[in-house]
């Protein structure tokens, strides 16, 4: 456990909650950049961003969790081009998602010059040549920066064998490749054929004569002692079914043969390999690690988390970027700081002991395990983590930004989906009340009864066919689109790809121009220009529908209006949707979210209010230990009071908005109460802050 020199821990809240700060100038920063409107505009760097660039300068390894929409992409690449001032021999490498890899080189390309961005995309092959030329190329004198996604980082960790994709093949060794593959669907179609046969041939007979054959194909040569009910035509079977293989095989080595002539393969070290290289070749480099929507890594044992671990094990510098760092719960963060900072929290026993509460669960064959049901001494986690964790909240540094009205349509279920819903709830219900049932159960009936409520075409009857029947949730969102939304930059969001495609089919059907980003839109150029004909006022598409795989690291502040055709099950996956169109840049006064929620005839709850209900409580953790997200989110207006303010949305009148509280020094979420920590001095850089900054920080 780490323990920081009280004057440094104060030094840095001074420097984070100073009203006023300049920053030298960068000649990496350019003095106007254009917006997605084509206007020239100048690259100003907010006070809040400066604050922060000093901590990133200050604490090698830390987590900046500014709200979304607040530039953290703009403060990593400003402190980027601050670190390279004084330390020149840094070399960046950014971790993204792929929704958000090219649009870190657009940022990068946008704001910033005399660096460039280096994308990792393309088949292995062209990412091995990448690597390459990134790091057997390096150049001291010429600054660029490595973004590549999450993935990719998982797929090229280690060695590997890749094809060369840039070789070029007679003609005639791919035509026999071509035919010998054609040879082989030939012989296993007969392989097929001659294995029924011989079942057929020995099933009958007694079982040592079938044990023998069975014997006698595999070893196809010496064999021992035949059985006494062994006939010369057993002996002919067992040869002609042991050749038909030989032959597969012979046709399938002459494929390997061929195809190491058509695709030849080379040894790709990897990405480890080529940083140990790398390091080896240039004694004096450092590396920095940017891990945008640090988030990704949240479950310690899986293997992007391991992957990111070890990479950043090589890293003097480890920086996440994250709005959501508590998306469920406690333990996730946790995850993060295993990654950034490995010896804040030394074992995840430790941790749990020091701030989790904690039962025995059994999970059968007379085993049990401890799981996480509460939390304790949270002011202390707070305290533990605030050198180390800088986040702030949009209404507190930003207050231009656009408002949010949460409001919620009911959408009543039609007769067929008040019987799907039946048979949902008393599927879910009876999993609740059996001890025995999986997570996975259910979480299966779960989804049963949500997507019982958004369509019952998400839903096969008992011969497999999708279910036919109208979808509320589809008819109110399109009365939205042709009426009081007609015109406005609207997304709209589903957990489910089907329910986005039925969506789009309903839309298109309208003649309404719509563009989407889901996990099928699975290439981050595809992702990009959906995004770009979204923001393009000029284009004509006003409705982007996307799933989660669109709900993080997109900038979509052209939008207006945010109507959930469901909800998320995770909090930090909502505050990341809402978060897309609340962001820098917007021209919005006020901005709404509609909820559609379903209801069953009567007016009785469905899976949609409890889901609702969840993610309030999950809120509430979030914000104890995170500082709070989204203004106003989760908080319903009465009806009439919504409709109002959309209306004054659409004919473009100016919103009234509640004045702001006058805002405190220290306000800004620096990862709590300002308690100084334990004797000793973590290891800082105060002497390149100073180097850029026109305040003597040894003064503050």
């Amino acid at each position: 456990m780490i323990t920081i020199d009280p004057q440094y821990l104060e030094k840095l809240r001074q420097i984070r909650s100073q009203a006023e700060m300049s920053l030298k100038p960068s000649p990496f920063l350019r003095e106007s950049y254009v917006d997605d409107s084509g206007e020239e505009l100048p690259v100003k760097l907010r006070n809040y961003q400066k604050s922060g660039i000093l901590n990133l300068l200050m604490s090698p390894r830390m987590i900046l969790g500014d709200d979304t929409g607040l530039g953290k992409t703009l403060e990593i690449l400003s402190a980027i081009g601050y670190v390279w001032l004084k330390e020149p021999e840094y070399v960046p490498v950014v971790l993204t998602k792929k929704s958000s890899l090219y649009q870190w080189a657009a940022e990068t390309n946008k704001f910033l010059q005399g660096m460039d961005a280096v994308t990792i995309d393309g088949s292995p092959y062209e990412r091995e040549r990448m690597y390459e030329d990134f790091f057997q190329k390096h150049d001291p004198n010429k600054k660029r920066l490595l973004i590549m996604t999450y993935d990719v980082l998982l797929k090229d960790a280690q060695e590997s064998v890749v094809r060369n994709s840039e070789h070029k093949a007679t003609p005639a060794d791919k035509k026999a490749l071509i035919n010998t593959r054609k040879a082989l669907k030939d012989v296993q179609k007969a392989v097929k054929t001659e294995s029924e046969d011989f079942e057929k041939w020995f099933n009958n007979r007694p079982y040592e004569v079938w044990d023998h054959a069975k014997s006698a194909v595999a070893v196809g040569g010496t064999r021992p002692a035949l059985p006494n009910n062994w006939h010369q035509d057993d002996e002919d079977r067992v040869k002609k079914y042991g050749d038909i293989l030989a032959a597969e095989q012979s046709w399938k080595n002459e494929i390997g043969r061929l195809e190491g002539l058509v695709h030849p393969t080379v040894v790709a070290p990897g990405i480890m390999g080529h940083l140990r290289a790398f390091q080896i070749q240039h004694p004096t480099i450092k590396l920095m690690l940017v891990m945008d929507e640090a988030h990704v890594v949240k479950n310690y044992r899986g293997k992007i988390h391991l992957a990111a671990a070890d990479l950043a094990k090589c890293c003097e510098r480890v920086y996440g970027l994250t709005a959501t760092p508590v998306k469920n719960r406690l333990m996730e963060f946790f995850a993060l700081f295993r990654v950034v900072l490995p010896s804040l929290f030394p074992k995840v026993t430790w941790f749990q002991n020091e701030y989790c509460v904690t039962k025995l669960q059994k999970i059968g064959g007379g085993r049990s395990v401890p799981i996480v049901v509460g939390y304790k001494n949270l002011d202390k986690f707070v305290r533990d983590v605030e050198p180390f964790y800088l986040s702030r909240k949009k209404y507190d540094v930003a207050a231009e930004l656009p408002r949010l009205v949460t409001r919620e349509l009911q959408c009543e279920l039609t007769d067929l989906q008040e019987e799907l819903y039946d048979m949902a709830e008393a599927g879910l219900l009876e999993k609740d009340a059996d001890p025995d049932s999986s997570p996975a159960a259910v979480l299966g009936a779960m989804t049963y009864a949500q997507e019982a409520v958004d369509a019952p075409n998400l839903l096969n009857n008992a011969d497999g066919e999708p279910f036919e029947g109208n979808s509320p949730k589809i008819d109110v969102l399109l009365e939205l689109l042709e009426d009081e939304l007609d015109g406005v930059k609207i997304i709209v969001f589903s957990r489910f790809e089907r329910m986005i495609s039925l969506t789009e089919q309903a839309i298109k059907a309208k003649g309404i121009k719509c563009t989407r980003i889901t996990g099928k839109e699975n290439k981050a150029s595809d992702r990009e220009k959906a995004k770009a004909l979204f923001q393009d006022p000029k284009s004509g598409v006003n409705v982007i529908l996307i799933t989660e795989a669109g709900s993080e690291s997109i900038n979509l502040q052209a939008a207006e209006h945010f109507v959930l055709l469901d909800s998320p099950w995770s909090w930090g996956t909502y505050l990341q949707l809402i978060g897309r169109m609340i962001r820098i840049g917007s021209r919005h006064t006020m901005t709404v979210a509609t909820h559609l929620v379903a209801v069953r005839q009567g007016g009785k709850k469905t899976i949609d209010h409890y889901v609702i209900k969840k993610l309030k409580s999950k809120k509430a953790l979030a914000d104890q230990v995170a500082g709070e997200g989204l203004k106003d989110g989760l908080k319903f207006v009465p009806e009439n009071d919504a409709m109002e303010l959309v209306t004054m949305i659409k004919q473009g009148l100016e919103v009234p908005s509640k004045p702001l509280p006058e805002q405190k020094k220290g306000k800004t979420r620096a990862g709590g109460p300002k308690t100084p920590g334990g004797p000793s001095r973590v290891k800082e850089n105060p002497p390149l802050a100073a180097a850029i900054s026109d305040v003597d920080l040894s003064e503050i």
